[in-house]
């Protein structure tokens, strides 16, 4: 039985409801219909800067509605969380790159033990990062601002994308240590239109300050010359997830009012029969019959008037239907269409061979992307901290020969994605042999570095020979040998 026919049973009507527009349909003539309730029908012609095509305003609702997103729609959720588990992880442990080495060490174990008192909120450093890579895309913008102890330990401290904003709309400051610049949704801008300050708002006005540039971290990912502060990643996708859950939430309830009947019977009064012995049966004051009856919890029984005769049959569900699984599969792949991701990855993700690898491909492409900006951010953090930490005297000056060596550090990455781990390891071994690719860049796919690898090999070999002249026993009782039955080369022996 349809719904269409029970509503019209259980409610008396012959139609139901229609669907009214709205009066403020065709008012909207924005650039970017996320910003406002409605959309647009036709085309509107838009020649102003990002700035005045959206409105602080506007600007604040799409980064709610993608933030109210973020929390209640599970596939925007993965999607945010997978970029930033990819491209973060739990890796990023430090790498000195300079000269001294000796001094490297130092500083690397002094950095580990920083990495866990990093943020004056006490989050470590990885998580901070993590963070980071999270508000890029679902709150378009984060900050980071550089900061210390009473005794000059450094530490960060994270500003959300709500705590920088302006408390008046003059565009031109009016007082304070940028008066006369001109201030746009928290950002100020010199003459040139680059961000110098940023204001930080606190509880109240007097709570409020200035931050300079130099003295944080501001990241977004920028999608015009004229962009001052970021837009999320779903933007472009609000309106169609929103028509999404809107479905999504209809299909719920109507599967609901279907789960919620049981069975129907078909009679000529259109209700229970009272001559049933049954009918009193609900009643506890009813006088025992002795005719058995069994209450099934979580299903109902509706009755309908019937013109002739009496059935009873069972409530048939067809909801959602196909029609409504294909309107849901299309809104969600435009919206992570729209948000950089390939649908492919998210959505019946059942292709194999070439194209699997492709999808795959875009994915790491996007991470590799995101990591390229946060390992800018991480180089910098990092320098900071060793800068503070020498002068605190918690760890030696630098005395190398090269210049500004105490600020490279490079960071491990996690593995890449990979379809098939044997195809990804033969040709990586095939391209290492004919010399188009170096061990360097094939260890860090996998989240590791050359150094550490050596190491690790060279602790193993060591191992190895220590316990074949303890024990005695021979080299294949610890290792495979090579496939032309030989041992590896000896110390101090040379290859003919």
């Amino acid at each position: 039985m349809a719904l269409l026919d029970i509503f019209r049973r259980l409610t008396g009507r012959s139609t139901v409801p229609q669907v009214r527009g709205d009066s403020g349909w065709q008012t909207n003539r924005r650039m970017i219909g996320g910003g406002n309730q409605f959309a647009s029908p036709y085309w509107q012609t838009n020649t102003g800067g990002i700035q005045k095509e959206v409105s602080v305003s506007e600007w604040k609702t799409i980064v709610s509605s993608c933030n109210r997103l973020y929390w209640n729609f599970g596939p925007v959720h993965g999607a945010i969380e997978d970029k930033a588990i990819y491209a973060i992880g739990r890796a990023w442990q430090p790498k000195f790159e300079g000269d001294d080495k000796e001094w490297g060490k130092v500083a690397t174990a002094w950095l580990q033990d920083f990495y866990n008192v990093a943020y004056v909120n006490g989050i470590d450093f990885i998580t901070g990062l993590y963070l980071d890579c999270v508000a890029m895309d679902r709150d378009g913008d984060c900050a980071t601002i550089y900061t210390e102890t009473e005794t000059g330990f450094p530490q960060f401290q994270q500003i959300p994308w709500h705590a920088i904003g302006s408390r008046t709309n003059e565009p031109v400051i009016s007082k304070g240590p940028y008066k006369g610049l001109r201030e746009y949704n928290g950002a100020v801008l010199n003459a040139f239109g680059r961000t110098v300050a940023f204001h930080v708002l606190g509880e109240t006005e007097e709570e409020d300050k200035w931050v300079s540039a130099r003295s944080m971290d501001y990241l977004a990912d920028p999608r015009t010359q004229d962009q001052v502060r970021g837009f999320p990643a779903f933007t472009p996708a609000v309106l169609e997830l929103r028509d999404l859950m809107t479905v999504q939430g209809y299909v719920r309830d109507a599967a609901k009012i279907a789960a919620s009947i049981g069975l129907i019977e078909w009679n000529e009064l259109g209700m229970a029969d009272p001559s049933d012995p049954q009918y009193g049966l609900a009643d506890s004051a009813a006088p025992v019959t002795g005719i058995q009856s069994e209450t099934f919890m979580g299903g109902l029984v509706r009755y309908f008037r019937a013109n002739s005769g009496a059935k009873l049959e069972q409530m048939q569900n067809n909801v959602p239907s196909e029609a409504t699984e294909r309107l849901m599969d299309r809104l969600q792949r435009n919206a992570m269409l729209g948000a950089g991701m390939p649908p492919e990855f998210y959505i019946k993700p059942d292709a194999g061979g070439a194209p699997s690898r492709i999808v795959v491909e875009k994915v790491n492409r996007t991470v590799k992307d995101r990591q390229d900006v946060i390992r800018n951010v991480a180089r910098r953090r990092v320098g900071y901290a060793i800068s503070k930490a020498i002068k605190l005297g918690l760890i030696p000056e630098y005395k190398g020969k090269d210049l500004g060596g105490m600020l490279r550090w490079s960071f491990s990455t996690p593995p890449i994605l990979t379809v098939d781990a044997g195809y990804a390891s033969q040709d990586a071994r095939e391209a290492y042999k004919l010399g188009l690719r170096t061990l360097t860049s094939i260890l860090g796919e996998s989240g590791t570095t050359i150094e550490t690898h050596l190491d690790e090999r060279e602790a193993e070999e060591i191992m190895i020979r220590e316990r074949m002249q303890r024990s005695g026993l021979p080299e294949s009782s610890f290792r495979i040998l090579t496939p032309n039955g030989n041992p590896p080369d000896q110390p101090g022996q040379t290859t003919p």
